[in-house]
């Protein structure tokens, strides 16, 4: 039987200009899946770029808080006294001084011994702030037994017969290789040594990466009545001496993180450090400011009571 003309119509295949227009659509639709894709891409490793970010600032700034509050502390016996070679401080880091806390550049700290000369540190840039925080204190731990000798003064005790052990941390920044990005990068370092001024090696181990910036205003007692009064930077606080560590009763603490490098620029960014604007140009970072202020309750606690 003989096909009809409209049998052989609705057989026929598409035209090549229905193809280029069915083409068309497919990559329109096709582009903007893949824009699409790459927009929540780029938002998804912003947002993990952040948290991650968030959580190194964070665990900085808590750790170096609870450093602080210990900071001063010789164990529930001890009271130790001093003599009059204390108020030299290149003699004031010795332990017999029970010197609480301190805070500087890194040169400061090696002239002081307590950074030895031979320690890896490094400014990270003059026009970024790179303070050195020394805490020390009594506690439970594995380092040097402590005990009080004749004169009441703070002394190691070689046969570690005591149950007070000296710790020491002394949290300044340096530049590290970075395997990921292939070049180096800042990171906040603490080094312990249990006896300043000896030949013991040091030990440094590395907090965390990315720290851009670390300054730390010094807030001190000028009332005796426990509360800090006026917070003083690392540059006011260069020819303080012994006496005026101990009426310190505060410290707020700022630090600028970054992330690690993103693909796409990220735009400048300013930042109040201590009463002081850090400007960083556009690079392919992305930065926070993480200010806390932690209370160094030893030392409030000897200015309220005197003791």
């Amino acid at each position: 039987m003989a096909s009809s003309p409209s049998s052989f119509h609705a057989q026929r295949g598409i035209t090549l200009l229905e193809m280029m227009i069915a083409m068309a659509i497919g990559l329109v639709v096709l582009s903007a899946v893949i824009v699409l894709y790459m927009q929540i891409a780029r938002s998804f490793h912003q947002q993990h770029a952040m948290a991650d970010l968030q959580v190194r600032g964070r665990m900085a700034t808590q750790l170096l808080s609870e450093e602080l509050r210990r900071t001063g502390f010789w164990g529930e016996i001890l009271s130790p006294r001093r003599d009059d070679k204390c108020s030299d401080m290149t003699r004031a880091v010795n332990i017999t001084c029970a010197m609480p806390v301190w805070g500087g550049t890194a040169q400061q700290a090696k002239t002081l011994g307590l950074i030895p000369e031979s320690a890896s540190t490094l400014e990270y840039s003059t026009s970024h702030p790179s303070a050195v925080v020394a805490v020390r204190y009594a506690n439970h731990g594995n380092g040097a037994c402590l005990t009080l000798d004749a004169s009441r003064q703070l002394t190691f005790d070689q046969s570690c017969q005591g149950d007070w052990h000296y710790r020491t941390g002394i949290y300044h920044l340096r530049m590290v290789d970075d395997a990921y990005s292939g070049e180096k990068v800042p990171a906040l370092y603490a080094t312990q040594i249990e006896k300043p001024n000896s030949d013991e090696r040091s030990i440094s181990n590395e907090i965390v990466r990315h720290v851009e910036a670390f300054e730390v205003e010094w807030g001190r007692d000028e009332t005796g009545d426990g509360s800090a009064n006026r917070f003083y930077s690392t540059i006011d606080v260069a020819q303080w001496t012994i006496q005026d560590w101990d009426r310190v009763v505060a410290a707020r603490l700022y630090m600028v993180m970054r992330s690690e490098k993103m693909a796409q620029l990220m735009p400048a960014r300013e930042f109040l450090v201590a009463g002081r604007v850090l400007a960083f140009g556009p690079d392919h970072y992305q930065r926070r400011l993480f200010v806390t202020t932690a209370t160094l309750r030893n030392g409030r606690l000897r200015g309220a009571y005197d003791f």
